[in-house]
């Protein structure tokens, strides 16, 4: 609900702020079969449509559901979509979802890293594929966003953010558990510059990622230690007149049993 809330709040700035995101789907994109058996394609977490609109060019005609835990997110992605009356939309949290259908493949860009315990959301994906099938997702890992992490914690140590990302060897292990075998794997770290890192906290606020787990805590920072994380993290991070955050990217193309 937290999660939903979140993104939810985030709808109208997302689109535009979520450039990594942009660039991460097109980029998981090119791992998409040229060719897919005559049934539907699964997306979980399809904020505003930014690996939507790419599958749909993939695959003109075919049916694609579509899920997300954020009612107003897939209103923007309709929107944007044109009501493409050959997708699908559904509110609903991919661990909670009835397996009726199975899919030969299964995508998701920027999302899962929000599923908390991980091994939920991937046994769930897997229940939801056809023997056989695929699934091909990116996340983000442990390491996104690590600047701001290291910086609240200098400013504040008895402020820490409630919790982190997943690691890399986390998502092995909940792939594994999951009964899903990696077939390829790729890691790559986005550095994004900011003219300021009140230019960098406000496009992470547009990405609906301050309430999140690598930013948020129990006790929020007063307005005293906001000023001085912006201070340390300038210090520590500069680029230029302004400063430098990272997003680490892990992508993955899984299968389930089976021959593909």
């Amino acid at each position: 609900m937290a999660v939903a809330a979140r993104f939810s709040a985030a709808s109208a700035t997302y689109h535009q702020a979520a450039t990594v995101q942009q660039a991460v789907a097109e980029s998981l994109s090119r791992w998409l079969p040229n060719l897919l058996p005559p049934a539907c394609v699964l997306e979980i977490g399809c904020g505003t449509g930014l690996l939507t609109g790419l599958v749909r060019c993939r695959y003109p005609g075919l049916w694609i559901d579509v899920v997300d835990v954020s009612a107003r997110m897939i209103a923007a992605a309709r929107t944007r979509m044109g009501f493409d009356n050959h997708v699908r939309w559904r509110v609903a949290d991919v661990c909670s979802m009835p397996v009726t259908r199975l899919y030969p493949l299964i995508v998701s860009s920027s999302s899962l890293h929000w599923i908390s315990p991980l091994e939920d959301g991937l046994t769930r994906m897997a229940a939801l594929l056809a023997p056989g099938g695929q699934a091909i997702f990116s996340l983000m890992i442990r390491g996104t966003l690590g600047e701001l992490r290291k910086c609240r914690l200098r400013v504040a140590p008895r402020k820490p953010p409630a919790g982190n990302l997943p690691t890399r060897r986390q998502v092995r292990q909940a792939l594994q558990y999951a009964g899903l075998t990696i077939i390829e794997e790729k890691k790559e770290i986005r550095r994004v510059e900011y003219p300021s890192v009140e230019a960098l906290l406000r496009h992470i606020h547009d990405q609906g990622l301050t309430g999140g787990m690598v930013s948020t805590s129990p006790v929020p920072l007063n307005r005293s230690e906001l000023s001085q994380l912006a201070s340390v993290y300038q210090e520590c991070y500069p680029h230029g007149a302004g400063v430098t955050a990272s997003y680490h990217v892990t992508y993955f193309m899984t299968r389930k049993g089976g021959d593909l």
